[in-house]
């Protein structure tokens, strides 16, 4: 019998031995836990405290036990709290987790991630839990993640603001885009309309006068026609040039060579003039009516201005993985550099009208348009060695 008892006892000692050790290893894990812990009463007063929930809510381990979490809790998140305390004593959920505001000391708010559990008494009844005992705590302080949240439902929100402008601006923008098409057109019609008149009444003049018109008169009557003409091309040049960048227009496939003999064809040059074109020249999905813009006025320029009849042009190609370099060389009398970014200009000319028919809006029209592709256009000429305007291209 006292061998048995001896045994208990022993038994005994073990159990609590062991018990100490596991609250010892709770205490510990408790104490020392990288978040906040607390046991709070069923009424919401702190009950047991670590270490670093004091730190986080700016409070001694007195002061807290002293008080309620609904005392340091944020008002606008007090409700949301309580609703799901409820819902834990009624066993409707076992555990949840809200990101909430406490109330410092300092009164500073601080943003916790919190996760809330419920400890029950121990029941008779095998699968009932007891009654409520305790709540077990978790308090993770957020303050950073947070900060970064609401840094970016700002941005977002500006950026929303911002697009909400930049809509009511591109609206705002098109509107007055088709204003001026309709102030333009206007503008030209009505420009034109007295340049015909002047052009008709030159005709009518000139078979009034027939036979008894001098050589000079006739001359002053081909002059006038010929700036009329220059006026009409003029008029035609600005509205062109107001209208890059304005006009969607979409890309298509384009073959580059059959462009060019397109081009060339149109153009007419003298017959004794000689235009290459590279034999290898690449199809490319890109805006045809800007690009044909572009080579017609290079081109165009080439021959116009070149010094003899039986000139020389060489068009190339260069592709890259990007886009295409296009090269327009002529062996013409050449251009001097001083004046190399000058021709770009509107109104430019390196001659005098009267001399070569030219309006001085081309090369302005070429450089608006490859620019407003975000490309570049470059000239290498010197006096007496010809000219290359070299230009990219999009593929």
């Amino acid at each position: 019998m006292s061998n048995i008892t001896e045994a208990e006892v022993a038994l005994s000692v073990m159990q609590l031995q062991a018990l100490r050790e596991s609250e010892e290893r709770f205490r510990a894990t408790f104490e020392q836990a990288a978040v906040g812990m607390a046991h709070v009463s069923n009424g919401g007063h702190w009950l047991r405290v670590n270490q670093k929930l004091c730190d986080i809510l700016g409070y001694t381990q007195e002061e807290l036990l002293e008080s309620t979490w609904q005392q340091i809790t944020h008002p606008e998140d007090l409700e949301t709290d309580l609703e799901h305390v409820q819902q834990l004593l009624a066993g409707d959920i076992h555990t949840y987790s809200m990101e909430k505001r406490y109330m410092r000391k300092d009164g500073r708010i601080v943003w916790a991630n919190l996760t809330v559990s419920l400890v029950h008494e121990e029941s008779l009844e095998i699968g009932i839990p007891g009654a409520p005992k305790y709540f077990i705590v978790a308090v993770e302080q957020i303050d950073e993640r947070k900060q970064i949240e609401l840094d970016l439902q700002k941005r977002a929100q500006e950026l929303l603001d911002l697009n909400a402008i930049l809509t009511k601006t591109t609206a705002l923008l098109e509107e007055r885009n088709r204003e001026l098409d309709q102030f333009t057109s206007i503008v030209s019609h009505d420009l034109k309309a007295p340049l015909r008149a002047v052009t008709n009444l030159s005709e009518w003049i000139e078979e009034d006068l027939k036979g008894h018109l001098s050589q000079e008169g006739q001359h002053q009557m081909n002059l006038l026609r010929s700036r009329i003409h220059r006026m009409e091309n003029l008029i035609n040049g600005l509205l062109e040039y107001s209208r890059i960048g304005r006009a969607e227009i979409l890309p298509e496939t384009v073959d580059v060579q059959g462009l060019l003999a397109e081009i060339i064809d149109s153009l007419a040059p003298p017959a004794a003039f000689t235009i290459e074109v590279q034999a290898r020249v690449p199809t490319l999905y890109t805006k045809r009516l800007l690009l044909r813009q572009v080579l017609v006025n290079l081109i165009s320029n080439a021959i116009k201005h070149h010094d003899r009849p039986d000139g020389h042009v060489w068009i190339s190609v260069q592709e890259q993985e990007q886009m295409c370099t296009f090269s327009v060389a002529d062996d013409g009398r050449g251009i001097p550099l001083q004046y190399h970014q000058k021709i770009f200009g509107m109104f430019q000319t390196l001659e005098a009208r009267d001399t070569i028919e030219n309006t001085g809006v081309g090369l302005a029209i070429v450089k608006k348009i490859v620019e407003s592709e975000g490309e570049t256009i470059e000239l290498e000429s010197q006096l007496g060695a010809g000219a290359r305007f070299s230009f990219t291209w999009p593929r």
